[in-house]
């Protein structure tokens, strides 16, 4: 194991360790995103794939200034709080858990949201013919129908009003009834898209949501919770394949420990190629894009995306290593900006998050929440992707955000007993 491995590992395990202090926040952001990338770079460090290479200096640089300028943005967010006192967690779940939704309202948004899904769904069915799940010979994008794709999308914004609804609402049984049923329709025809992504965006807002308004998400609840999602979404991958698909990915792969073990080859290169393909490419790399793939959302609204790509032969993953087609957050940010990019982008979403994390600490309120549990979400899967540049994830802000606005009641000045709230013990950043 190579002493960047090592130095990865121990940063994971301190940064484990100093939850565990009194007061300490398990989801603030330079913990997540320390934790994520540490991990990443020290799987990606083991080279259990004959894919993997040595990086070279270059690489590193450019990847530890990304890395590096998120952690500054968030220390400059940092600062200013010092001497600010933050609502206790225990607290701020009690303040949130009294706030009062329209009940009507949010019922009624969420059937329409399932409806128009549903409709949308159909559409899809009845021009393209087939089911995903029941055709894992034909690629998945082929049931893909423009403009009506879009609307079912919407999977992560309607199982977080269901998950509002609950916690917000007393009694209504009923009504409750109603919208499981719904909510079971809604995963389980996701289900049958193979579309393991529409599910992990609203699992893990929702449970950043629920981290800091409800008691739900405990130590005792998370460690289960983790390996039901995990051997959720690793079955949803295995039925795209046959019964043979982990000796199938592992051969592939070309994979350096034994055989037995194959069920790891997905996870594992999941994680490190991303990394892989980013260091690997960020030496090839003789141009730039100028902010087409950052602001992706921009040019698919406009109707102009696909018009530049063919006008200017743009390849969305040049210099792929294997059949492992995705990248990190930061290769969006040097593809179309360089060094320059990496050096500003991640700096103003690291003191985004951090500015988001401070505000629902100072003032915890249902939409201040959910606007952190979803930069949480961009944060936690910053080694995998980059959320906000697709249209589909911005439509889904757009619709939670005005949504909330129209179901919640307006609140009166924030008080807690009467006191300012007594200083957290969690402030410090990692």
């Amino acid at each position: 194991m190579s002493w960047v491995a090592l130095i990865c590992f121990g940063i994971c395990l301190g940064i484990i360790l100093s939850v565990f202090r009194r007061g300490a926040d398990l989801l603030s952001p330079a913990r997540v995103f320390g934790f994520m990338w540490s991990l990443s770079i020290g799987l990606a460090e083991l080279k259990l794939s004959a894919y993997q290479h040595e990086w070279n200096f270059d690489s590193w640089i450019v990847l530890l200034t990304g890395v590096g300028a998120f952690l500054v943005g968030a220390f400059m967010a940092y600062v200013p709080n010092l001497s600010r006192k933050l609502v206790p967690l225990r607290t701020m779940r009690e303040v949130v858990r009294r706030e009062e939704v329209r009940e009507e309202r949010l019922f009624w948004l969420v059937c329409a949201s399932v409806a128009v899904y549903c409709a949308a769904y159909t559409v899809n069915f009845l021009m393209r013919g087939f089911l995903p799940f029941f055709a894992i010979e034909r690629p998945r994008l082929e049931f893909n129908v423009s403009g009506v794709t879009l609307f079912l999308f919407s999977v992560p914004f309607i199982i977080f009003f269901i998950v509002l609804y609950f916690l917000l609402v007393r009694g209504k049984r009923g009504k409750k009834g109603v919208l499981a049923t719904l909510f079971l329709i809604t995963v389980g025809s996701t289900l049958l898209l193979l579309s393991r992504y529409q599910l992990i965006i609203p699992f893990v807002i929702c449970f950043g949501f629920l981290y800091y308004a409800s008691r739900s998400i405990r130590w005792k609840t998370i460690l289960p919770l983790s390996l039901a999602m995990s051997a959720f979404f690793y079955w949803v991958s295995s039925v795209r394949g046959s019964h043979l698909v982990a000796s199938f990915l592992y051969y592939n792969s070309k994979m350096r420990f034994p055989k037995e073990y194959a069920f790891f080859t997905e996870p594992y290169m999941y994680v490190v190629m991303n990394l892989e393909n980013f260091a690997r490419t960020v030496r090839l790399l003789d141009y730039h894009t100028y902010g087409y793939f950052t602001f992706d959302f921009i040019t698919a609204i406009s109707g102009v995306k696909y018009w530049i790509v063919d006008y200017f032969n743009l390849d969305r993953a040049p210099f792929l290593i294997s059949g492992y087609n995705t990248y990190p957050s930061l290769w969006w940010f040097y593809m179309d900006f360089g060094v320059v990019g990496l050096a500003v982008i991640p700096l103003f979403l690291g003191l985004g998050s951090g500015v988001l994390y401070y505000r629902m600490r100072q003032r915890p309120t249902i939409r201040n929440v959910t606007a952190y549990a979803v930069m949480f979400f961009v944060v936690f899967v910053s080694t995998y992707t980059f959320p906000p540049a697709g249209l589909f994830f911005i439509l889904n802000l757009l619709a939670m955000y005005y949504g909330l606005r129209w179901v919640m009641k307006p609140r009166q000045p924030w008080e807690v007993s009467g006191q300012a709230p007594a200083p957290a013990g969690g402030r410090s950043l990692v």
